[in-house]
């Protein structure tokens, strides 16, 4: 066996180690963006609701919520549970009643009336000069509220949009950024153990030096 090729193993072992390094860095990113759907399932089921988590995508709540805020949602609401005022009425997400598949509104319930047997709510935007009923004819109904923020985190909002609210359409499937990111993880974690098992071989070949 060549000197030159002896001489290398400390360059080998040397690029062995930056490959475990980059392994790990990659294996604990995995780990969090799959973490990341278990505290969303566990958050789901813990507040009664499929939308836990939301960020206001305008400035009609500013100065109470800015846009990139983190809403914690407690769902699984009825309309007696639900403070209505204008001055310090619940904060709700519901869906647009003019467009209930349209993204979901953050407004403040300043009022609710019964019609009809049926419990509907007006809301306004604290940044609007003009509540909502005024503004678009909004009567909200009870069962399009899909709950009320009982939290809120400053600015973090912005990578919960990043993750999902980014979204590529490949036939009748939608893929977000984080499932994107989940997969090229993946990927890579395939590609450094290959790395790695290539580099075994070649040790075991060279192991005389």
């Amino acid at each position: 066996m060549s000197k030159k090729l002896c001489d290398d193993k400390p360059l080998r072992k040397r690029d062995s180690i930056l490959r475990s390094g980059l392994f790990g860095a990659v294996l604990l990113l995995l780990f969090a963006l799959i973490g990341s759907f278990a505290f969303r399932w566990a958050l789901s089921f813990a507040l009664q609701t499929s939308t836990p988590l939301h960020t206001p995508i305008s400035g009609s709540m500013e100065p109470t919520l800015k846009i990139g805020d983190l809403l914690i949602i407690r769902g699984g609401l009825k309309a007696e549970d639900i403070h209505a005022s204008p001055d310090d009425g619940d904060i709700i997400i519901f869906r647009n009643p003019n467009n209930p598949n349209d993204l979901p509104i953050v407004h403040r319930a300043i009022k609710k009336i019964q019609k009809d047997g049926k419990w509907y709510f007006i809301t306004k935007g604290d940044h609007n000069p003009f509540d909502d009923y005024r503004t678009f004819g909004w009567l909200v109904p009870e069962d399009y509220i899909i709950g009320k923020v009982i939290f809120v985190i400053p600015k973090v909002g912005y990578i919960l949009r990043g993750l999902d609210e980014t979204k590529i359409y490949v036939g009748g499937y939608v893929i977000t950024l984080r499932m994107i990111l989940i997969a090229i993880d993946l990927i890579a974690l395939l590609y450094l153990e290959l790395i790695d098992y290539k580099e075994g071989i070649k040790e075991y070949k060279n192991s005389e030096c």
